[in-house]
């Protein structure tokens, strides 16, 4: 029986998962969602692996995708292979790292529809990355982004539909925000979609800015995306941060602001109602 840590990594690598001892994933030339390729292990297979493809693709080419996407060598037309030995140590350093990689998550987001249905998760990862991934309906995750993107926190901001929503640069902040009965969110990646600036169509927007280069951006970038949608947007600096500093540092710095958040806003941000000129003729004071 093949061991299911490896199917795991190579699920991984292929960008697929694992269904009856079996990867199931995009062949070569297909889209992420796609899964018109399957892979089993096989001590019998002269690669190591055996390949099927349901759309009816070069099974050499797929043979070749496989190899190059588990770092293995390309075939050679000589005939030579790498023996099944060499195949299982790189099978199993990919099977390490991802352990490796699943032991250091150190926290999950979750994103929902309106309903409050899991649609997909952000993790961190320590050393600190993101990645995406949502339910296989059978009790796993495909490490893929969802088709779909929603606001964090989304049932939260229906409950309060007159409330002021607080954006903040990324989920931790969010929850945090949130933990002040505020109205808080922000989106995965910082990727504000259609879907999710209209979710906050005729709202008061208060957008907080990370104390660096890459947080002033995305500020501007989010007041601008809302522009004409919002009813009043504003960005918040915050005064005396360190270089990344962000919202969660602030309240760190200020404990006794707890119950009365954020009086900065109204002597450090800037206001965009929907009177204004266009986003490329505005200005921050």
């Amino acid at each position: 029986m093949p061991n299911l840590l490896d199917l795991q990594a190579i699920a991984h690598a292929l960008s697929g998962h694992v269904s009856q001892g079996q990867v199931l994933a995009p062949g070569p030339g297909h889209s992420a969602g796609d899964r018109s390729m399957s892979l089993k292990l096989s001590d019998t297979a002269q690669d190591g692996f055996a390949v099927h493809s349901f759309a009816g693709d070069n099974p050499i080419k797929c043979r070749d995708y496989v190899r190059e996407k588990l770092g293995l060598p390309t075939f050679k037309p000589n005939g030579a292979r790498h023996s099944n030995d060499n195949i299982d140590k790189i099978v199993m350093a990919i099977a390490a790292a991802q352990t490796t990689e699943i032991k250091k998550i150190v926290a999950t987001y979750d994103y929902t529809d309106e309903n409050g249905t899991l649609l997909y998760q952000v993790a961190r990862l320590e050393p600190k990355s993101f990645r995406h991934r949502r339910p296989d309906g059978k009790g796993g995750w495909i490490w893929q982004k969802s088709e779909r993107a929603v606001l964090y926190r989304w049932p939260d901001i229906l409950k309060n539909p007159d409330g002021t929503v607080f954006i903040c640069e990324g989920e931790k902040d969010a929850d945090r925000v949130a933990g002040l009965n505020l109205c808080a969110t922000t989106v995965a990646g910082g990727k504000w979609t259609q879907d999710c600036i209209e979710a906050l169509r005729g709202r008061d927007c208060i957008i907080f800015e990370d104390n660096d280069e890459t947080g002033s951006k995305k500020a501007l970038d989010a007041a601008t995306a809302f522009y004409g949608v919002a009813k009043t947007i504003r960005i918040v600096r915050f005064p005396d941060l360190p270089e990344k500093g962000d919202v969660s540092d602030w309240l760190d710095a200020h404990p006794h602001n707890d119950d009365k958040p954020f009086p900065v806003q109204r002597r450090a941000c800037s206001q965009f109602p929907s009177t204004l000129a266009p986003p490329s003729d505005r200005t921050r004071g």
